[in-house]
């Protein structure tokens, strides 16, 4: 894993990171509730987790985003707790870790027509499978797209923005590997996707003092989702 604390910060841009592409979310259900640290809550059902899959195609950076991560409150701020986030740009890792505390980790992703699948230093992490975006689409305009991160023992917190044309997607769990969250099921509950999309990252918050950081499963042997193909 790359040192959070280096390269000097000229490897990267100064926020607001500003970019343009598609997104894609999905709604999960885990076998257990994952852990969060203590000064979080979780919005929703303990189990639920979101998927993000994002391709980032013009902007500040360009690169392909894999994340799963539960929905999180603290006080009165809710964004995204990344369990696990995976990026193809040693540029996007090092700012992520240093300018809001996401504990971004480098994975090459390969596309296959329809078909990505995503793979880090320790083997395969998840393949999936995506649809042609829905025809009725409805124009969004400034959507959060928010999260916490960490940046010593300061709890931090991005509060970004996402535009674009909101609509149902498709996306099929076709391969899901350790340290990924067990997943009850690799049928998807709901997905979005916003086509046309354009994120505006700002300079991150620091909350105060965060909580005991969740616990990072060890990789075990590889295995796959009932269901799965």
């Amino acid at each position: 894993m790359t040192d959070p604390t280096g390269p000097p910060a000229a490897d990267y841009p100064a926020p607001p990171w500003r970019a343009r592409g598609v997104l894609w979310m999905t709604v999960l259900t885990a076998r257990e509730a994952p852990e969060l640290p203590a000064d979080l809550s979780p919005v929703g059902g303990r189990r639920t987790l979101l998927l993000l899959l994002v391709r980032y195609t013009e902007g500040s950076l360009r690169y392909d985003e894999f994340a799963v991560g539960s929905l999180a409150r603290r006080g009165r701020r809710v964004g995204l707790f990344c369990h696990r986030i995976w990026v193809d740009s040693p540029a996007s890792l090092r700012g992520g870790r240093r300018l809001w505390g996401i504990p971004k980790e480098l994975a090459r992703f390969s596309w296959d027509a329809e078909t990505v699948r995503i793979r880090d230093g320790n083997g395969p992490v998840a393949a999936l499978r995506l649809g042609p975006h829905g025809r009725a689409r409805v124009p969004v305009l400034r959507a959060p797209s928010s999260g916490f991160g960490r940046i010593g023992g300061k709890r931090t917190f991005l509060c970004g923005q996402v535009s674009g044309r909101l609509g149902r997607g498709r996306l099929r769990v076709l391969d899901w590997h350790p340290p990924l969250p067990d997943l009850a099921s690799p049928s998807p509950r709901c997905t979005l996707s916003i086509s046309a999309a354009r994120f505006v990252f700002p300079a991150g918050t620091r909350l105060g003092p965060a909580g005991s950081p969740a616990p990072t499963n060890p990789r075990p042997t590889n295995r796959r989702p009932k269901g799965s193909t």
